[in-house]
């Protein structure tokens, strides 16, 4: 004969005599639970947040740079050699880049300045026809961009004469590493970004910048 379990008047199930406690009441705390762990899955709160990326501190400085792009066996950047009495310097605030030989740059007098870098060429890369600008005018202009990007002092130095028939200020360019001053024309010819060029009567560093031709 089979045992038959049937609920008591009190909720309770019998079998064989024993007593059992009722299935509704066990299972109500079971499907609260499951209902609460559905509710946090279904909020996201079991899913892994995402990790927060805690970038490290990047000092980027004249010194970093050009310390990174030292060649030769002169010690200085690129490979270049001259130096500079400091005293005969202008600082001037670097206003921006516009090709691989020309920069604006605001003097001590507030004036704002085009300036010609003396004695050398870059291949055009803003001209305003535009079959004159070349592959390596871009470049040349993206080089001087790069080499100035954390500069916002540059010095310059005259020559004979000051000005050109465009009334562009004629100078050398130079900046200050930390440890010492390098021309930026200088590295320009040095990376073949520009050829030389002299025009009497701004001829000062043109024996070195011969060393450059070709």
């Amino acid at each position: 004969m089979k045992n038959v379990i049937k609920p008591d008047n009190n909720n309770n199930f019998i079998n064989s005599g024993r007593v059992c406690r009722g299935f509704p009441g066990r299972l109500f705390p079971i499907g609260i639970l499951g209902f609460t762990l559905l509710t946090f899955q279904l909020t996201g709160c079991f899913y892994p947040q995402p990790q927060q990326t805690v970038y490290p501190e990047t000092v980027n400085t004249v010194e970093e740079v050009y310390e990174d792009n030292e060649v030769g066996g002169t010690g200085l950047p690129f490979g270049v050699t001259l130096q500079v009495d400091p005293s005969v310097l202008v600082p001037c605030d670097l206003e921006r880049v516009v090709d691989g030989d020309t920069i604006i740059v605001h003097n001590p007098d507030g004036e704002r300045l085009r300036v010609r870098l003396t004695g050398i060429n870059a291949p055009e890369s803003v001209h305003e026809d535009e079959s004159k600008n070349t592959e390596e005018g871009r470049q040349a202009s993206q080089f001087m961009k790069d080499l100035l990007e954390y500069v916002d002092v540059v010095y310059l130095e005259y020559d004979e004469e000051e000005f050109d028939q465009y009334d562009r200020t004629l100078a050398y360019v130079w900046i200050d590493t930390g440890d010492t001053y390098v021309m930026v024309n200088e590295i320009m010819l040095a990376t073949d970004h520009a050829e030389p060029v002299y025009i009497k009567p701004n001829l000062r560093y043109a024996d070195t910048f011969r060393l450059y031709e070709g």
